[in-house]
């Protein structure tokens, strides 16, 4: 008897053996400090991007006025600071409207109504590097010549490789020597205008 209550207690387990399920992988998650610890790994993809931007920064354009008195006798010399807001390499671009100081007074034989004067930009970007240039007011009239007359674009105007978003030195000058021309400048007011504008550059 003691045999065949073995034998059927083998037969039991057997049977149960057959029956259970197959064993599942472990998927309980447990709380900090409690089973065996789980790592779930995915994978998130997140992209973003910049937009490009140039132009001046609040309160960084150049602006002012120079009021020089017998400024035929001792010349002038004044910086304005510029400060751009450019993401990337910009160009600046100026435009002098007379191509000079003009008097609205009228020249003649002897007299000159136009005294020359010089521009000079010098940008600084955020990284340290620089671009400079200077030239006669008279290149900077429509069709001028200056590397950087015109209205600033892609292709126009002096180049500054870096991006530049701080106040770094950047500036524009303008001076003039004593007038040392062969013909008088007639008395009276001699002013010009300049426009400065600034554009993205690849």
């Amino acid at each position: 008897m003691a045999y065949l209550h073995t034998l059927g207690m083998a037969l039991l387990v057997a049977i149960l053996a057959i029956a259970s399920p197959p064993a599942r992988a472990q998927t309980t998650a447990y709380a900090a400090g409690q089973g065996a610890i789980n790592s779930i790994e995915v994978g998130v993809e997140v992209r973003a991007s910049v937009l490009g931007r140039c132009g001046f920064a609040s309160g960084g354009a150049p602006s002012g006025t120079i009021d020089q008195a017998d400024f035929d006798r001792n010349g002038f010399t004044r910086d304005f600071a510029i400060q751009l807001d450019c993401t990337g390499a910009s160009r600046i671009a100026v435009t002098s409207q007379n191509g000079g100081m003009a008097s609205a007074a009228a020249g003649g034989s002897g007299y000159q109504a136009k005294a020359p004067y010089r521009v000079a930009l010098y940008m600084v970007a955020d990284n340290g590097t620089n671009s400079s240039s200077s030239c006669d007011a008279s290149s900077l009239s429509a069709g001028g010549s200056c590397a950087f007359a015109g209205t600033a674009s892609s292709s126009t105007g002096l180049r500054l490789a870096g991006a530049a978003t701080k106040a770094n030195g950047s500036y524009l000058r303008v001076s003039a020597p004593a007038y040392a021309g062969a013909d008088t400048l007639v008395a009276g007011r001699y002013a010009d205008t300049l426009s400065i504008t600034v554009s993205v550059s690849p």
